[in-house]
């Protein structure tokens, strides 16, 4: 009988093989026996798009196991190269019935990675050099500086304060190559300024700094079976003298920037250490202890990143109130009732309730005083909405809004053709 069997790569040393077939007999190899060989050590990943589907569809009830001895390896089954068109290789082709070894090296024209074809029944076994060349290929994973507090990654830390530089597989290193990788950690002017691990365990490296200013570190990476990669890490700012009390504040909470076009921050209250100097970013400028911002367009709320720093290598994040910017005033109404009244201007006012209604009511009273021909026409409606309610008629009107419109936090549009003072109830 002659038996198709999908195996393994067949390795020098291979002490014993048995395959476990949908009829439950376990047969033998034997003289007769096809194999079918693959490289899954030149491609642990099957980046070269190997259809293991289709090489299980063609033995349904097949499946494969392997005894070997402690210097064999147990690789997924994968389809046969003569079954894919194949690469040009300087390698020729064999009808013999002896094996044909194969030597791959990364440093050969194609990658190291050579298929060949053979009509003999024999295994092809491939052996794999021990011999890489470093690849400088930052991609393959992530290198951050990273709070042991926070587990967040960080962009300044202390003088002496403990951090760990943290490796993320990716690219061409799998999460399964970490789990035998080599790490060799660079950190210059760390107080231990190298370490070595192998294993999950040597993708963190836990360090302090005793001198102040930005500070980087580089990891060589070497996979089990060949490959070296140079991943660079940071940069952090070790901070040096402290910079305190900074208070970022402007007087604008919302501003109208078709009146008001220029909105002003200060930042005041800084000190830091004897004989240093500070100085100030605002959004990524140069600049001094006042910034300010022109406005052509709505925001629901801006404030300018602020970053303070001194000649000892301390940069200092500090936070900014926001300010709103609106097409046209903003009012605020405070209370129910005539106690909230505020006065808006004729034309377009954009209103904000700090309160709720409690009947769902809005009212306008016009003032003669302002507006001597009496008579108020205009609309109220929530921000955005294409849906107006009229406000119309003599001194005093009052209007009902839709269900759930006068509520904390609502923004409404007043549009008014004199001016009027407005309230909720």
């Amino acid at each position: 009988m002659n038996k198709k069997i999908y195996a393994g790569m067949i390795i020098l040393g291979v002490a014993a093989s048995f395959w476990a077939c949908g009829s439950g007999e376990i047969l033998d190899h034997t003289a007769d026996d096809d194999y079918l060989g693959y490289m899954p050590e030149d491609d642990p990943d099957n980046t070269d798009g190997l259809n293991v589907a289709e090489m299980k569809k063609n033995c349904l009830e097949c499946n494969v196991g392997e005894s070997s001895s402690s210097s064999s390896k147990r690789d997924r089954p994968q389809r046969s190269s003569s079954s894919r068109p194949q690469p040009q290789s300087s390698s020729s082709v064999s009808s013999s019935s002896t094996p044909i070894i194969v030597n791959s090296s990364s440093s050969s024209s194609d990658g190291g990675h050579h298929r060949h074809s053979s009509s003999s029944s024999d295994p092809i076994i491939i052996k794999s050099s021990s011999s890489s060349v470093p690849i400088n290929n930052g991609n393959n994973g992530t290198c951050v500086a990273t709070s042991i507090t926070t587990q967040k990654p960080v962009v300044s830390v202390e003088l002496g304060e403990k951090f760990y530089w943290k490796y993320t597989a990716g690219g061409e290193v799998s999460t399964l190559d970490v789990l035998k990788a080599s790490f060799k950690w660079a950190t210059p002017g760390a107080t231990s300024e190298t370490y070595e691990r192998t294993g999950s365990y040597g993708t963190n490296d836990t360090v302090a700094y005793a001198i102040s200013g930005p500070k980087s570190a580089t990891l060589t990476l070497t996979k089990e079976k060949g490959g070296v990669y140079n991943i660079s890490c940071g940069p952090v700012q070790v901070n040096g003298a402290p910079i305190r009390g900074c208070k970022c504040s402007t007087e604008a909470t919302s501003v109208d920037y078709t009146a008001t076009p220029n909105v002003s921050w200060t930042v005041s209250g800084c000190s830091t250490g004897a004989g240093l100097t500070l100085s100030y970013e605002w959004d990524g400028l140069p600049g001094d202890s006042v910034y300010t911002k022109t406005f052509d367009d709505e925001h629901p709320g801006y404030a300018p990143t602020l970053k303070v720093a001194n000649n000892d290598n301390t940069l200092k994040e500090v936070t900014c109130p926001a300010v709103k910017l609106t097409y046209g005033p903003e009012y605020k109404i405070t209370t129910t009732q005539g106690a909230g009244a505020i006065k808006l201007p004729k034309g377009s006012s954009n209103v904000v309730l700090m309160v709720d209604a409690y009947n769902n009511t809005v009212f306008c009273n016009v003032s003669r005083d302002d507006s001597p021909s009496g008579a108020l026409n205009g609309t109220v409606s929530k921000a955005g909405s294409v849906s107006k309610v009229a406000l119309k008629g003599g001194d005093y009107i009052t209007a009902t809004m839709p269900a759930g419109t006068l509520v904390t936090g609502t923004s409404l549009e007043f549009v008014l053709d004199v001016p009027a003072t407005c309230g909720i109830q």
